[in-house]
């Protein structure tokens, strides 16, 4: 099912090209004519413009239940490995799906198979990958311990003992393939760089930074307060 996302300085919403209507605190829209690139009022005179919504549009609007990759780390991952279209993924554990979908979106026809061992949270994924309108993402409610898939491009860690699955996903990379291990904590990044030491090349260890700032009306700028700074550690390493 196709979605839109209506546009206003107020606010955003994702909506269903086979609604006829939609109601917000800003009046009800008629979407019979909606089309990318159109403006549309409400019944109370609200403009909202009418675009085709990204992946990061949709997923602000997934259901969360785990805490997820952020789109600033995932965005390190497609450029520290040089992610594209094509590629053949796994990614564990799945979490909310997040990551996995960010993903899919970019090696679109290649494909992710994500592993998520709380069945609630696997079937939240499969709601969110319904929700994107993704067709290249599988959803495995198993222990990522137990994965069978081989000949990877890449593989995306989020998950306690990672660096236990470092040799394993060694076997399973193509040469040139990439591993990345995402943790919250320095400690396991330390042991997962342990574990790649003779095996993997182009190792490194990252954290990314985002700081947005606030310009006010009268001209003065500084730090926006109360923005999450920290979110995780990311280490890379090439199968050569």
């Amino acid at each position: 099912m196709k979605k839109l996302l209506l546009v206003s300085k107020e606010a955003s919403f994702i909506v269903d090209t086979q609604q006829k209507q939609f109601s917000c605190q800003y009046g009800v829209l008629d979407l019979t004519k909606a089309r990318a690139g159109k403006m549309l009022k409400s019944s109370t005179g609200h403009a909202f413009m009418v675009v085709e919504p990204t992946i990061i549009d949709l997923l602000r609007k997934c259901r969360r239940m785990p805490q997820v990759v952020t789109p600033k780390d995932a965005a390190q991952i497609a450029a520290v490995t040089g992610l594209r279209s094509g590629w053949k993924c796994l990614d564990a554990g799945g979490g909310s799906g997040f990551l996995a979908l960010f993903i899919a979106s970019l090696v679109k026809p290649g494909t992710v198979t994500t592993y998520e061992k709380n069945k609630q949270f696997a079937e939240n994924i499969v709601r969110n990958v319904r929700f994107c309108g993704l067709d290249n993402v599988v959803v495995r409610n198993k222990d990522a311990r137990r994965f069978t898939e081989k000949n990877l491009d890449l593989i995306t860690l989020d998950m306690i003992g990672a660096e236990k699955l470092v040799k394993k996903c060694h076997k399973a990379l193509e040469p040139g393939g990439w591993l990345c291990v995402y943790s919250p904590h320095i400690e396991q990044q330390v042991s997962v760089r342990q574990a790649m030491a003779n095996t993997f090349v182009q190792q490194r260890t990252i954290e990314c930074t985002v700081r947005d700032w606030k310009i006010d009306d009268h001209g003065y700028t500084r730090p926006a307060y109360g923005k999450l700074a920290h979110t995780g550690f990311l280490s890379f390493g090439r199968k050569a």
